[in-house]
């Protein structure tokens, strides 16, 4: 089970939604995107906790 969706989750994916129709991307387009972004802030914080670790471990 996934936990739920907070209201700062929400105000980035509106934020991204916003930017993305005022670039005039079509639905399926925006999906791809938001489907990018979303990859990329969970590189973003794997990367974040490997730096953590590695810094600990030092």
């Amino acid at each position: 089970m996934r936990p739920p969706i907070t209201d700062d989750e929400l105000e980035l994916l509106n934020q991204d939604m916003s930017t993305l129709s005022r670039a005039q991307f079509n639905e399926g387009q925006v999906f791809d995107a938001l489907r990018l972004l979303e990859m990329r802030r969970q590189t973003a914080k794997l990367e974040a906790i490997k730096r953590l670790l590695e810094s600990k471990s030092e």
